[in-house]
């Protein structure tokens, strides 16, 4: 199902269902923290990590200028920080990427659905 909805979401829709994923997974690794299950903690930071680098790979470094870079030095700053929390099992870390992430996906929400179908149109004219 999760498959599905992947292959027929628009770019945005996407971009949603990795930071939901993110939000999840770091939710769980503070509470495998406390609970001193540090496997489960680390398959869900390593997971977050590799999210953030997917995100890192969807940057238009060239069109997106200043926004692009931007968003890339967070994700790499997030990406220092869980593998810092993984290794002293840090729920504070965690915590930092954690609102770090919430705020990036309330901006992302926050965009107008007409410049999204506006983009979503000039990217399907220019391909």
């Amino acid at each position: 199902m999760k498959i599905d909805t992947a292959k027929s979401a628009d770019p945005y829709e996407l971009i949603k269902i990795v930071f939901t994923n993110i939000i999840g997974k770091l939710t769980a690794a503070q509470s495998l923290i406390e609970r001193k299950d540090f496997e489960a903690k680390g398959k869900n930071i390593g997971d977050s990590i590799t999210l953030f680098g997917a995100l890192q790979d969807s940057l238009d470094m060239e069109s997106g200028g200043e926004i692009s870079q931007n968003l890339y030095d967070l994700y790499e700053f997030a990406i220092y920080k869980l593998t810092e929390a993984n290794v002293n099992n840090s729920v504070e870390a965690v915590g930092e990427v954690l609102a770090v992430t919430r705020s990036i996906k309330e901006g992302w929400d926050a965009i107008p659905t007409d410049v999204k179908n506006d983009y979503l149109e000039k990217k399907a004219v220019n391909g």
